[in-house]
């Protein structure tokens, strides 16, 4: 679809609420991108994922939850670097089982604002996905981890706006899920 001229009146700037739940697709589990061309910021279609492949769901403190696309780079050279930042708060055997695992692997994202249904972006895109750096805190005052995603070049797109099926997910943990230091 290609992008409309439209003139822009006033809206609020005021954050809305976020879903806590971050979908994570591994990028490698990936079978098909909808189309998107490169004005479309509308992304409509499914991810669609290989058989027997899951995303995963992760749970963010919803008030941790950032999504900004910062633009970059010099005349001629401007991109975007898609970013997602969150706290998932806890120590426990599988918070720190994905840790090992993904580190350094790519990932596509799906997050949602809660509400109005017209929230819902796709972080990462074909051949350019997200992948995150970890801070941990673990002392008297909190015991989280900070998932800071981000991709690794600049791109064309800014995070689209996602209007297919969410990716079917994998079970829920079965552990206790709040561990201790």
């Amino acid at each position: 679809m290609a992008y409309q001229k439209v003139s822009l009146k006033k809206k609020s700037g005021a954050p809305g609420g976020l879903n806590s739940r971050i979908i994570l697709i591994p990028y490698d589990d990936i079978a098909t991108f909808p189309p998107r061309g490169e004005e479309d910021v509308l992304v409509t279609g499914d991810i669609t994922l290989k058989a027997q492949a899951t995303a995963i769901g992760m749970y963010a403190t919803s008030s941790s939850i950032s999504r900004p696309d910062n633009q970059e780079g010099e005349e001629d050279e401007e991109g975007y670097i898609q970013t997602l930042a969150f706290t998932h708060p806890g120590n426990y055997l599988e918070i720190e089982e994905f840790k090992q695992k993904w580190l350094g692997r790519p990932f596509i994202a799906i997050t949602d604002e809660c509400g109005d249904g017209r929230g819902t972006l796709v972080h990462g895109w074909k051949c350019n996905p997200i992948y995150f750096t970890l801070e941990n805190q673990r002392n008297n005052e909190a015991n989280k981890s900070t998932f800071n995603f981000a991709q690794r070049r600049r791109g064309i797109f800014v995070a689209g706006f996602y209007t297919g099926a969410t990716p079917a997910l994998a079970p829920e943990a079965t552990g206790s899920g709040a561990g201790g230091l």
